[in-house]
């Protein structure tokens, strides 16, 4: 699933492994401390580009929104 996540000082584009039919409220519960994002892009508030990586673990304390993109 291609999700994007605001923390306070980024916005992190890119996909989780969320099992079929599985609501991102499910997953985000059931990975506690950390989630895994692949295909990552990661953008500062201004939506600037600082830079892309294929892996990113991202601590769900410093996550203020998540949601599926478009």
């Amino acid at each position: 699933m291609l999700v994007k996540i605001w923390t306070d000082s980024f916005i992190i584009t890119g996909e989780i492994d969320t099992l079929r039919d599985e609501r991102l409220t499910d997953y985000i519960r059931e990975n506690k401390d950390f989630i895994a994002v692949t295909q990552v892009k990661v953008s500062d508030k201004n939506e600037h580009d600082l830079f892309r990586t294929h892996f990113l673990n991202v601590s769900t304390s410093h996550i203020e929104i998540i949601l599926p993109a478009e």
